[in-house]
């Protein structure tokens, strides 16, 4: 069976216009019309909030906004998230909390200056088991997280979906170190005999030549494709870049990856970086999304 899997960093629903709208993120995601979807960088907010920096201020459950939106037409069986809590410089205020959302609005009690954000699951397709790692915080910057939902897919094969976003080190350091400690997380997975698909996805915060993709490549997770082109910056509209210096690195940097970690169950039909013609891709977020279309045996 084919399944559709997207990886999608929605930068906390703020577009490169600057404005607020998670509508234009599910819109996104209901024209690329996945089975599956990994998102990152979706904030959980209960009171009015400004979550991080260069977030807005809103009181909106992001991922169930999107998963209302867009299970309007669609069969989404189920929907899963991490967030914790963060001050409003992007560093972790306090230990992160494990919150888990299945088929039910997700609601926290938090104050007037701290929100929630990380990473996210949407599935069409039951989800088993929800495993999660915490990345040891490097120096002193936002602590980062990986976690992998076990979907049963129709055909009856079980395949582990890994969804992360790791740091942003200029050189690259710090991705290097949680690329260590993913490789670790994926075996961990791997130990259930019955199991050996793994899919992993995300945000890497990485170009190909980074440590960090040559680590994972390493220890035999398989890039889908070398040749679908950057993600990153998804417009011309770049803060702090002169408007025709953004038009040249529009899409310079590949930042998004999809892996395939199997024992031959798992074969990639098509892969693509979704850039439509109305604009609504390049403006609702920073980056692209990444579309896989895999065949499962």
């Amino acid at each position: 069976m084919d399944v559709k899997i997207t990886t999608y960093n929605v930068l906390s629903c703020i577009g490169t216009d600057n404005l607020y709208s998670a509508d234009r993120i599910a819109t996104v995601i209901k024209v690329v019309q996945p089975d599956i979807v990994c998102l990152q960088e979706v904030e959980v907010n209960d009171t009015l909030t400004k979550t991080r920096l260069w977030s807005q201020y809103h009181d909106d459950d992001q991922p169930g906004l999107d998963w209302t939106i867009i299970k309007t037409d669609s069969d989404w069986k189920e929907r899963h998230q991490q967030v914790f809590d963060s001050d409003v410089s992007g560093n972790v205020a306090t230990p992160p909390v494990r919150n888990t959302l299945e088929r039910h609005p997700l609601k926290h009690t938090v104050d007037s200056t701290s929100g929630k954000f990380g990473i996210a699951i949407l599935s069409k397709f039951p989800i088993l088991q929800i495993k999660t790692h915490y990345y040891q915080r490097y120096k002193k910057k936002t602590q980062r997280n990986a976690m992998a939902c076990l979907i049963d897919l129709p055909n009856k094969k079980l395949v582990w979906v890994v969804n992360t976003h790791l740091g942003c080190h200029f050189i690259g350091r710090e991705q290097a170190q949680q690329s260590r400690e993913l490789v670790l997380f994926i075996h961990s997975l791997e130990k259930r005999s019955e199991i050996c698909e793994v899919v992993l996805c995300g945000d890497f915060n990485s170009p190909p030549w980074y440590s960090c993709i040559r680590e994972l490549k390493h220890h035999g997770l398989r890039d889908v494709a070398n040749n679908y082109g950057g993600t990153f910056p998804s417009h011309e509209r770049v803060v702090g870049m002169p408007k025709s210096l953004g038009r040249c690195c529009r899409k310079f940097l590949r930042l998004d990856y999809v892996f395939l970690r199997n024992g031959g169950g798992i074969v990639c039909k098509i892969v693509y970086v979704y850039d439509d013609s109305s604009d609504t891709s390049s403006l609702a977020s920073d980056h692209l999304p990444v579309c896989a279309v895999l065949v499962i045996i």
